[in-house]
């Protein structure tokens, strides 16, 4: 399958799930000439698409070949090279900051995802987790793979562990589970049963906030 293929089928519909869920939560016109930092971008749909109602968005990504997408499709594109597996700051808020599909391709999540909240007023999280309610609970895995991850060990965390990392920060936070969200074989509304075990699809989605905003 072609780099050009691999971000259609399933991408396709479960982009525009979340987008979607974030606009019918914040309305069109908020995103206008807000700052936006795009973690883990691939070829840059989801930034392009708030680009497009006004936002100034930074693309992001462990991959070199994803950026040079992203920069073909806008060359006016500010794009950075961020292994998120490795220390990172950039030094600076951004009023969005949008995390999706990384969190699970990466074995610092924690580092990883508070790093990101530091930076961001608001942090769009979503990612794929373990069935627990354990806080303390997480699976490693080993990846192999165009869209997997960079340094080759993946984690699924329970939501209680992410939320858990979360508080630790201070933010606030809501998460959704609805239906809305759910896209292909992607899925937020299913029950935990603490099976300790996960699925591909079992993801959680949460809003993170720094500083309360008027919506």
């Amino acid at each position: 399958m072609s780099t050009e293929e691999w971000f259609k089928t399933h991408y396709i519909p479960w982009r525009e799930s979340r987008i979607n869920k974030i606009v019918s939560i914040f309305g069109k016109e908020f995103f206008n000439n807000k700052t936006m930092l795009e973690l883990a971008a691939g070829h840059g749909d989801t930034g392009h698409y708030f680009y497009n109602l006004g936002s100034i968005v930074t693309f992001a990504d462990g991959n070199e070949g994803h950026l040079v997408k992203i920069k073909k499709t806008n060359p006016d594109s500010t794009v950075l090279h961020i292994d998120q597996d490795k220390e990172w700051n950039l030094n600076k808020q951004f009023d969005i900051v949008v995390h999706w599909g990384v969190l699970y391709h990466l074995d610092n999540w924690q580092k990883d995802l508070k790093t990101a909240i530091e930076h961001g007023k608001i942090i769009f999280l979503e990612t794929e987790v373990c069935d627990s309610n354990d806080p303390t609970f997480e699976i490693k895995t080993s990846e192999r793979g165009y869209d997997q991850a960079v340094n080759g060990i993946g984690s699924r965390p329970s939501a209680a562990m992410v939320e858990g990392c979360i508080n630790e920060t201070g933010a606030n936070y809501v998460r959704y589970d609805d239906a809305d969200i759910n896209a292909e074989f992607h899925k937020y509304d299913w029950k935990v049963n603490d099976t300790k075990e996960w699925t591909d699809g079992q993801r959680r989605f949460w809003i993170i906030r720094n500083e309360v905003y008027s919506t």
